[in-house]
């Protein structure tokens, strides 16, 4: 693969998210500057990714400085400046970047915005990076050979790049990362889902603290063991809801929740609506097991 800029333009709107333009290049003049508040492009997002070099990012009045590793979002328009810093010493400035747009695009990135800031680290060889240069590859392949590019293949890799950045990070490590702990912590959970736990049950069969237990479960795990167990609960819950005739008090109680009201309360905040429902909406929801992520 090799720097450049490539584009594309439809004749016809299509109900997805869908690649502009994607590049990689250098810059190394203090004129390289992008405001976001005068751009044309309304309705366009942007990612982009420092390779080698610095720039930085003015966004909502804070400056964030753009090293090896450092990619923004940004969305247009917004109050943000991209610009290679007027210290910057003649070395150059590398990077790709990407300009995507409709609404899953904008939607997507208010919420990464809202999740991550502008600026977020993405290590090299990580998926999202990987990810990235797979869609690039993919449009310098063919324009580079005189072809164009599938409208549905290209807006597929854009999709799976985007979504390698909305998935949590715990959801992306291997099972050998994660201590032993946390899985004896996890298999104890899911053994046990049907009592009335507390973090010192979970904590004691581990041999560790509540605090070290809590630290450790949401360091690996992006979530608090509570908030695992009651997940579990759901899970089950749900199966129960589908795969017997069991009253829908009797099923919360199985489940670990010993009041009706709290069960009810959980359940909605996890699946949309109440246990009755749910039984009664198997048309709408036709799903017999759930798993909760």
């Amino acid at each position: 693969m090799k720097p450049g800029v490539h584009a594309v333009r439809y004749a016809e709107k299509w109900p997805f998210m869908l690649l502009d333009t994607i590049g990689w290049q250098s810059v190394d003049s203090p004129e390289y500057s992008n405001d976001g508040t005068r751009r044309s492009d309304a309705g366009h997002v942007i990612f982009q990714y420092t390779l080698r070099g610095e720039g930085q990012l003015e966004y909502d009045g804070q400056l964030h400085r753009l090293t090896k590793g450092n990619a923004f979002l940004v969305d247009i328009p917004s109050p943000h400046r991209y610009s290679y810093p007027a210290d910057g010493e003649e070395q150059p400035w590398e990077f790709v970047w990407l300009n995507a747009k409709g609404e899953d695009a904008t939607r997507y990135w208010k919420q990464l915005i809202a999740t991550h800031g502008p600026v977020l680290t993405l290590p090299e060889q990580g998926p999202a990076m990987t990810r990235f240069w797979t869609l690039y590859q993919a449009m310098s392949a063919g324009q580079d050979q005189g072809q164009v590019p599938d409208i549905a293949d290209i807006s597929t890799l854009l999709y799976h790049f985007v979504l390698s950045l909305l998935v949590p990070p715990r959801a992306v490590r291997s099972h050998d990362d994660k201590p032993p702990l946390v899985e004896q912590a996890k298999q104890y959970m899911r053994e046990h889902y049907a009592r009335a736990l507390s973090l010192a049950d979970i904590a004691d069969n581990c041999g560790i603290s509540r605090a070290y237990l809590c630290r450790l479960f949401q360091r690996h795990e992006g979530l608090s063991p509570l908030d695992y167990i009651q997940q579990r609960r759901i899970e089950a819950a749900v199966t129960l809801l589908r795969g017997s005739d069991l009253p829908v008090q009797d099923i919360g109680r199985r489940c670990g929740f010993d009041s009706p009201s709290y069960f009810g309360k959980m359940f909605k905040a996890y699946v949309g609506l109440s246990p009755r429902a749910f039984r009664a909406a198997r048309h709408e929801y036709p799903f017999d097991h759930l798993t909760l992520k």
